[in-house]
């Protein structure tokens, strides 16, 4: 009986394989502003979603038949300021918008659009502006949570 259940159990740890799937082309569709065209940021998303798709569970193999393109649709910052004599208050949001597509044997079977966004606050009791730069820690948090809502709405 104990041989026939070790056979069985190994028989079936065999046969389980976690789902493959194949990241695709991330392409900068941006038109307008700093980051239009911008290779590194599509690269930058590419590297995330393949570190959120792990997380997740799945195995990524470059011969896969399911795959996932995404196309970056929208970024910009926006940036608010309160300002009362020598006290200051600062706020920028970063929001990255994508559409991902899920393709199974070469056929689209799923089209998503997801937004992620991260928000920085300052305050200050002297104002010292270095202007117009993009915070690397906050444009990682928008793309981190941008590609962890791609998958969750892919349900691949």
């Amino acid at each position: 009986m104990k041989l026939l259940l070790f056979l069985y159990s190994l028989l079936l740890s065999l046969t389980l394989v976690a789902q493959e799937v194949k990241i695709g082309n991330v392409e900068n569709k941006i038109l307008l502003g700093n980051l239009a065209g911008n290779r590194d940021l599509a690269f930058g998303v590419q590297n995330v979603l393949e570190e959120v798709i792990q997380d997740a569970g799945y195995d990524l193999n470059p011969k896969s038949s399911t795959e996932i393109t995404v196309d970056l649709l929208f970024f910009d910052v926006k940036k608010s300021n309160v300002q009362l004599a020598v006290y200051s208050k600062n706020t920028d949001v970063y929001t990255i918008i994508a559409r991902a597509t899920l393709l199974k044997k070469g056929k689209k079977k799923k089209q998503v659009t997801a937004k992620g966004q991260a928000k920085s606050v300052s305050t200050a009791t002297l104002v010292v502006d270095k202007g117009g730069k993009f915070s690397q820690a906050n444009v990682s948090t928008a793309i981190k949570k941008l590609c962890e809502q791609l998958v969750t709405k892919l349900k691949i």
